[in-house]
């Protein structure tokens, strides 16, 4: 029998760790967002030409820290390539303030260059990392409390649960899905920062996990109210797709974010509930939150198998699901493959009511940017 742990291990134990130094490194980047919006123009907060209502510094400021913004990201005809064409600038408060390049509003240094048939160099935009870098920047300070709640709440929760490489995988991957997904599809005027895409696939994750787990109360919520809690978080994840598609917000990101969510977290998460013997299941060894102990290794403080339990599986079941678990790994290589070839050879597009995703056509909402 082994002894207890102390109090100290049991602590470090379920720490965190890569969401919290993710949540600090979001918010020490959200600091110099709003000294740099106090540079530029003498206020940490964006007041004029119109008040941010997330209460935070101006997009272009965002831009120029790296948002996800195409025309920085990729050649467009008529947009991009036309030297004489000027954007407003990092410091613009005025609806009319349009004097600087393209590549003075992205900053970044990250334009490339060619030589044309005259014999002329010609730069042109292509920071890719504008699917990474956004996941550390936000719109204002509603934005990163909600955002960071939810990320230190559930967030962290899942991460005790799946080790912190799974965790990590699974956060960085939907992340930039989701920018990618609004990198095809979304308008080219628009802006979109945060960790929102990650965070709809986390949403999504925590639902395979409380399905996974049954109707047994063997969830991470302790709760024998199965259909109350499902109909709940599937009523949560709706609305927040349906506010998605208000002014300002970037749904996209929600979608790509939730869908990779679901593909990534059948081949990730541990054997669903079903997968199992029915006398196992009435044992109390079957536990979401606690993966098998034979041939386990430790991570963090995190157990996981290295080894399924065969014994305890049903031979039919497991094999259906195993497939199924690689049909879902290619869905979400293509996934991402995908909407990567499709930007870096088109610079998205391709898809006429993709845009309705992401807005509601009323009032020319579908029309901005």
């Amino acid at each position: 029998i082994q002894p207890p742990k102390s109090p100290l291990r049991r602590f470090v134990s379920q720490i965190a760790y890569f969401t919290y130094f993710v949540t600090l490194i979001q918010v020490l980047v959200f600091i110099v967002e709003l000294v740099r919006m106090s540079q530029l123009t003498g206020s940490p907060l964006q007041t004029k030409p119109s008040f941010n209502p997330m209460i935070g510094p101006l997009s272009y400021v965002q831009i120029n820290m790296g948002s996800r913004f195409t025309p920085c990201m990729h050649t467009y005809k008529g947009l991009t390539d036309d030297p004489s064409l000027l954007f407003p600038c990092p410091n613009s408060t005025t609806t009319d303030t349009e004097v600087c390049s393209l590549r003075e509003l992205c900053g970044m240094n990250g334009f490339g260059t060619y030589t044309n048939a005259s014999g002329d160099t010609v730069s042109y935009p292509n920071q890719w990392y504008r699917v990474f870098v956004p996941m550390f920047l936000h719109a204002g300070f509603l934005h990163i409390c909600f955002n960071l709640f939810l990320q230190l709440t559930m967030g962290a929760d899942i991460e005790r649960t799946l080790g912190i490489v799974r965790y990590m995988v699974i956060y960085i991957a939907l992340g930039m899905s989701g920018f990618l997904l609004g990198a095809n599809f979304s308008t080219n005027g628009i802006s979109s920062s945060g960790a929102s895409g990650a965070l709809f696939g986390i949403i999504a994750v925590n639902l395979l996990m409380f399905v996974y787990a049954g109707k047994e109360g063997r969830n991470h919520y302790n709760t024998t109210h199965y259909k109350l809690f499902l109909i709940t978080m599937v009523c949560e994840i709706v609305i927040s797709l349906f506010l998605g598609l208000l002014p300002g917000l970037d749904n996209f990101s929600h979608v790509g974010g939730a869908v990779q969510g679901l593909l990534l977290g059948v081949v990730l998460l541990k054997d669903p509930h079903f997968v199992y013997d029915s006398e196992y299941l009435a044992s109390s060894r079957y536990d979401i939150r606690h993966p098998l102990k034979n041939k386990r290794t430790k991570f963090f403080g995190t157990t996981f198998s290295m080894r399924p339990n065969l014994e305890a599986k049903v031979k039919s079941r497991l094999i259906y699901w195993l497939i199924f678990r690689v049909v879902c790994f290619l869905l979400s290589l293509a996934y991402f493959t995908a909407l990567a070839m499709n930007f870096h050879k088109n610079g998205g597009g391709g898809c006429s009511w993709c845009k309705y995703l992401n807005c509601i056509p009323v009032n020319g909402w579908c029309d901005i940017g």
